[in-house]
């Protein structure tokens, strides 16, 4: 009976690394720094 419980406890971590890891990766994709420097640079003053 406790082989049981042992499996579940494992599946349980083993699909919250799986969601948590899925939610990390879309939250860094979107919050990604080089995307907004690159769709609109930053216009230096000395440019002008």
């Amino acid at each position: 009976m406790a082989a049981i419980w042992w499996t579940t406890a494992i599946g349980f971590v083993i699909c919250l690394g799986i969601i948590c890891g899925t939610w990390i990766h879309f939250v860094r994709s979107g919050l990604n720094t080089e995307d907004s420097t690159r769709v609109d640079p930053v216009k230096n003053d000395s440019e002008e």
